[in-house]
């Protein structure tokens, strides 16, 4: 099989590698879509700790390939999100045509398959990370990767930041992970929703899902245009989304912003708290009936034999680029 991998800190390629035995409570999943992260790309910066070559990638949707023994509650050929979020819940990144995943024995998630009697197993202990979560029939694979990162990172952040009704929040960043803050921020009823952002394209998309209004750094002072939107009084709750890179300077403007006894959320593409797990079964049934539709997000596409070239675009924050999708081959392809 085929992986991108990072070959030593710094240096990425597409490499071959063996397709994965399952052993005991582990499956196969075979990939057919991933996203590409910006923490794909700081990784590959710093360097990874698993080593050289390990294969990056943790927003991954696909088909259950093969199970090993323990490995109950789902099926081969089952749709499944996989990761929950987080990058570390796969055994080797998920931008490879197969991936090997640690399965919980009696998953909570999955239903029996097809002209299976009787109900499912009643879940055994779990580790925190759930890391397969079947995707409802009605949801496409572009739908779902979103479930497995960015919405998953942004609605633990609103989450963390118990956000209140009618009680005005700020998002300061609206690449993915801050676009998906502002649709957990509209869901929970919070409000006005101020975005701070200064591409145009993410200042559409933040007024798109539920913004009130978009405050633009690049011509306005942050601070003092919030102050003036909330009366001098400040926001309840302002929400940092931004990359690394601008993560100083945007943490000092939220502390400007917040109200007195408010508070400051650092948001992150891996959900951190709770169990990611039934995050994303709650993400995929709010895409599923109608509420969530992420793919907007969505600015590129590409086959898994260009993923190098998706990865430049995106190391180089080049063309407005958000998120790529990155299409795997059917079996038997090419």
């Amino acid at each position: 099989m085929k992986a991108f991998v990072l070959r030593r800190t710094g240096e990425v390629a597409v490499i071959a590698k063996s397709v994965p035995e399952p052993g005991p409570r582990e499956a196969v999943v075979r990939i057919t879509a991933a996203l590409l992260c910006a923490s794909d790309v700081r990784g590959a910066r710093r360097g990874l700790p698993a080593g050289p070559d390990t294969t990056l990638g943790h927003e991954a949707v696909g088909v259950v390939h093969a199970l090993g023994p323990g490995a109950t509650g789902l099926y081969v050929g089952q749709r499944v999100a996989v990761g929950g979020g987080g990058p570390h819940s796969v055994s080797d990144g998920s931008l490879a045509e197969y991936v090997l995943v640690p399965c919980p024995a009696g998953h909570p998630n999955a239903p029996n398959a097809p002209g299976t009697p009787g109900t499912p197993q009643p879940p055994q202990a779990t580790p925190a990370r759930e890391t397969l979560t079947p995707v409802p029939d009605a949801v496409s694979d572009h739908q779902a990767l979103y479930a497995t990162g960015p919405l998953s990172g942004g609605f633990a952040a609103a989450e963390r930041a118990e956000l209140r009704r009618g009680r005005p929040v700020a998002v300061l960043g609206q690449g993915a992970v801050g676009l998906s803050t502002t649709i957990a921020a509209r869901l929970r009823g919070a409000g006005p929703i101020i975005a701070v952002e200064s591409g145009i394209r993410r200042q559409k998309l933040a007024l798109r899902f539920g913004a009130d209004v978009v405050v633009d750094p690049a011509y306005e002072d942050t601070a003092r245009r919030i102050m003036e939107l909330t009366g001098g009084t400040g926001v309840d709750v302002a929400i940092e989304a931004v990359g690394a890179d601008a993560r100083p300077g945007a943490a000092d403007t939220a502390r400007r912003i917040v109200s007195r006894g408010g508070r400051v959320v650092h948001a992150g593409c891996a959900a951190d708290t709770g169990s990611e797990g039934a995050r994303t079964g709650r993400i995929l049934r709010l895409i599923e009936s109608g509420r969530i539709e992420p793919t907007a997000m969505t600015t590129h596409a590409f086959s898994f034999d260009r993923v190098g070239r998706a990865y430049e675009l995106l190391a180089g924050r080049a063309d407005g680029i958000i998120k790529p999708l990155i299409v795997f081959p059917s079996p038997g392809a090419g």
